[in-house]
Parts: C-alpha cells; structure tokens; sequence
C-alpha cells in the first residue's frame, strides 16, 4: 500500500510540474508538425489526468483502455518527434478510414451514416478523398500498421508486452473479464461490479502512465530545444527511486 501511495503522490506532483513546463514551450502554432505533436501531447496529459480520476472514482475499468489510447499516442508523437515525413503516413491511414466512411453513406445500409447520407456534395467528397489518398500513394506514401509503428518508435518490448495486455481489457478478452468481475471462493465463484482495486495492477499502470507521461514530455522539450534539462531529469530521478531504478 505505501508503494501505491508513493506513486500516486509522485503522478499528482509530476502532472503539475509538467503543467507549469508546458506554459513555458514556445512554438510555431502555424506549423503542421508542431500543431500535431502538441496535440498528441495535450492528449497524453489530459489522459494522464483522468486515469487519476477514474481511480480517485473507483471505475477501475476504463483504466487500461485510456492507457493504451495514452501509448498509441506517445508512439506517433515519438515518430514524429524523430521523422516529420511519418506524419503523412498518419495522414493516408485517416483519409482512408474516412473513405470508408464515406462509401458507406454512399451505399446507404448503415444506419449510423444516416446524415451524411443527406449531403450533396458526398460524391465530390469522395473522389476529393479518392484523388488525394492516389497522390499520396504517388508520392510513395503508405499507410502503416500499429505494430509497424511501436517498430519505428524502437519500442516492439512494448508492443509485445504493454500493448497486447492493454488490447485484452480493451476488447474484453474472456481472460480480463474473469480478473474483472470473477471471484473465486475454494469451489465456487462469484461474479461482482465495480470489484475492489487490484493494488499491484493500478501500482503497474500508474507507473506506465507516469513513465509516458514523463518520456512524451522529454521528446516535446528535447523537440523545442526548451532548456528544462533540469527539472525533467529532477522527475526522472523521483520515478526511478519510486521504482528501485536509482
């Protein structure tokens, strides 16, 4: 339980103290690039931050499933941060979920697409989408899967062993369903809601959380040539001591 509390306190110090640092960034807000990654880096803080919530809350569910929301994002912004061109990548992978989309309403058997059914223009939008996703791929742009992505970030340990296990809660594979709801008792089982927090795996996703959130700052300060070298290592000793890194 103190290994718990200790982690807690540090996320709640780190979530501040990275706040008061991100005041201080100063960008180009008309570039593309940086319009992305700081987007991608707001996100992974407000995310940060509702994990917190969700905890304080007892909803001990949604957790893992905003933690990996919370690294599929620390993966594109970690591309990016290392190659701009990647973000064309990002770029084709959306027009062509929004393509399909699109062709859906265009079909009119889906009930969801019913007022993008109504739109005039839904053939032009759809060959604006078509002729754009083609001049992309021209240009020698291809779409790019998620484990092809945690392998450009030098992060498949990850992916094998974080992102698969946040999937499973994500897709409520049967085996997170029994550890979330099933209670053995000797010979026989119970099923419970809203069950009482798993101390060694909330203290496990708060260290992801904190060990993202701390990582995605280090990229968006060391991008911005910001000079907070100081204060970021002073958190990154506090997490290694937490964890027993020191």
């Amino acid at each position: 339980m103190s290994e718990m509390k200790e982690i807690l306190n540090f996320f709640d110090k780190e979530i501040d103290e990275i706040l008061s640092l991100a005041a201080e960034l100063k960008f180009d807000s008309g570039h593309v690039l940086l319009q992305h990654v700081i987007g991608l880096y707001g996100s992974i803080i407000e995310m940060s931050r509702s994990i917190k919530v969700l905890y304080v809350n007892g909803h001990f569910t949604p957790i893992p499933v905003v933690l990996r929301t919370m690294l599929e994002a620390f993966v594109d912004l970690t591309n990016l941060c290392k190659d701009p061109k990647y973000g064309y990548s990002l770029t084709i992978n959306s027009k062509k979920e929004l393509l399909k989309f699109l062709n859906a309403a265009q079909d009119n058997q889906n009930v969801y697409t019913i007022m993008s059914d109504k739109n005039p223009n839904l053939d032009k939008d759809i060959a604006d989408f078509k002729g754009q996703i083609e001049e992309l791929k021209a240009d020698g742009i291809k779409g790019i899967n998620i484990k092809d992505k945690f392998k450009k970030a030098d992060m498949l340990d990850e992916y094998l062993m974080i992102y698969n296990r946040l999937c499973a809660c994500t897709h409520n594979d049967i085996q997170a369903l029994r550890a979330r709801h099933l209670v053995l008792d000797k010979n026989s089982f119970s099923i419970e809601f809203f069950k009482k927090e798993d101390t060694q795996s909330m203290y496990e996703s708060f260290g992801i959380a904190s060990e993202l959130l701390l990582r995605a700052t280090y990229e968006i300060h060391c991008l911005l040539k910001s000079g907070k070298e100081k204060e970021l290592q002073s958190l990154r000793d506090d997490l290694n001591e937490i964890r027993g890194d020191a």
